[in-house]
């Protein structure tokens, strides 16, 4: 409970203000609780403003609106989605100021990279929550079903951030996606080190233009001022970042597969893993990590860059980061019969080529990939993620993702278009259809095959149309498999 004046000076001054004790925040009006703030905010496809009168049935103490609404019981507040994460942070006592916070983000190795951090402190003795797109961890033990958001609002952050610190966590590890940065989501939150994974395209149907989307991303770095950066620079857009922060003067450390930089990893293939020469200012060393994927490895290497910056010792490292289990859905091995397949949420074009790229590099034998498109999402990477399919694999099964509201043969006939439509390029609506005839298909060879089921991961459900249904990559294979 706290005095509205002292977590929300910025409108004390505002008509309709009063000082009241507070209990709780809220933005979905179905939650709102006596004595609790509602804050109308207007959303892409809903407002706020339309449930002011639920929110206020349910005892809400205060109102703030985004937008401007005749109402004598609520405050306006024009740069609500810009205060609201220094209210949420006020509110909840400054939770990240009291933890050592690791954040993430980039186009691809978010995930990996916080929950190779969260688990690496771990097997060190340490307490790190989570919050990633697989799961939300407040002690880093027990895991729970994620928000729907990459980066949850800033309420539900703060909360979580306050819960780990009951919890007797701390560390915590959390991603950042262009649109939480973009929307101000991390406003107020206190970053101890903070990891750019990679970039390219991706999200253009929000973002409107890559300079867009690559502004949303320099946010973190150049806005929310993190004690420490960890840049991949093996992009254009990673090494201009890199050199803007050391102009800057920001303590700024550089990661790379290409070049000598801070922090840097050279490989070795063993079986069905990755002997991995790790080098840093504070030494070098070598492990074990159980993926053909250097660029899964290189997520894992910027969360030892963090560990090494805090402090702990190379040898203590070494013995904590050997085999640890990689996220669900990336790049995960299945074996059935002769075949192998590869379960990989790559949804964006280079991480389609990466994949492919590395299953190439690990293996012979004919590459069946088979992937689809997301509906109501960036339509200009279709063809191109076609493209990359056809020229890096040897046969391509076109399917679904998660249609949503677009009609399936729209989409893939857009990612046909990035093709030759040669006979090694086929569209199979049905996901579920697409694996089984792929699987029948790789049987047929007598020398071993390989499949990279891509788009989906971890992800348990598919969307069709407004409706949620079960589906599983990973158990759908093992079905199939058995017959």
């Amino acid at each position: 409970m706290m005095d509205s004046k002292d977590f929300m000076p910025e409108l004390v001054r505002s008509t309709n203000f009063k000082n009241c004790k507070i209990t709780s925040l809220h933005l979905d009006s179905r939650e709102v609780k006596k004595g609790g703030v509602f804050f109308a905010i207007k959303g892409k496809n809903l407002s706020g403003i339309d449930f002011i009168e639920e929110a206020k049935s349910k005892g809400a103490e205060l109102i703030i609106s985004e937008e401007l609404v005749k109402d004598k019981e609520v405050i306006h507040c024009s740069d609500l989605k810009q205060l609201l994460g220094k209210f949420s942070t006020r509110f909840y006592s400054s939770p990240s100021k009291k933890l050592t916070t690791f954040c993430a983000t980039g186009t691809n190795g978010k995930t990996t990279s916080v929950e190779a951090y969260s688990k690496i402190c771990k097997n060190l003795g340490k307490q790190c929550g989570y919050l990633s797109t697989i799961g939300k961890s407040v002690d880093g033990k027990k895991v729970n079903e994620p928000s729907p958001l990459t980066t949850p609002d800033p309420i539900s952050l703060n909360k979580s951030f306050s819960e780990m610190l009951l919890k007797g966590t701390t560390h915590a590890a959390f991603e950042a996606s262009s649109h939480g940065l973009d929307q101000g989501r991390l406003s107020g939150i206190d970053i101890d080190y903070a990891v750019l994974t990679s970039f390219s395209h991706d999200h253009l149907d929000y973002h409107k233009s890559i300079e867009e989307y690559g502004n949303s991303k320099r946010l973190l770095f150049k806005e929310l001022k993190p004690s420490n950066s960890f840049i991949q620079i093996d992009s254009e857009f990673g090494k201009n970042l890199y050199e803007n922060l050391l102009k800057d003067g920001a303590e700024v450390f550089s990661v790379s597969l290409k070049e000598e930089s801070d922090f840097y990893a050279s490989f070795q293939k063993n079986n069905d893993s990755l002997e991995v020469n790790f080098k840093s200012p504070y030494g070098s060393f070598e492990f074990t990590l159980g993926t053909i994927s250097r660029y899964i490895a290189s997520n894992v290497i910027c969360s030892l860059a963090a560990l090494c910056v805090e402090g702990i010792e190379l040898n203590e490292l070494a013995g904590c980061v050997s085999d640890i289990a990689l996220s669900q859905g990336r790049l995960e091995a299945i074996r059935i019969g002769k075949d192998i397949c590869y379960v990989d949420y790559a949804h964006t074009p280079e991480a389609l080529k990466h994949s492919l790229s590395e299953i190439r590099e690990f293996h012979e034998g004919e590459i069946w990939c088979v992937f689809g498109c997301g509906g109501n999402r960036d339509k200009e990477k279709r063809p191109i993620m076609g493209e990359i399919a056809e020229n890096y694999s040897d046969h391509v099964i076109i399917t679904d993702d998660n249609p949503r509201n677009e009609a399936s043969t729209k989409i893939m006939a857009e990612i046909l278009e990035g093709t030759k439509k040669s006979a090694t390029v086929k569209t199979i609506s049905n996901r579920k259809a697409a694996i089984k005839f792929t699987l029948e298909e790789m049987a047929k060879r007598k020398s071993m095959n390989i499949m990279l089921l891509a788009g989906k991961g971890h992800e348990n459900y598919q969307i069709i149309g407004s409706e949620r249904k079960p589906f599983d990559d990973r158990e759908t294979l093992i079905s199939l498999g058995r017959k």
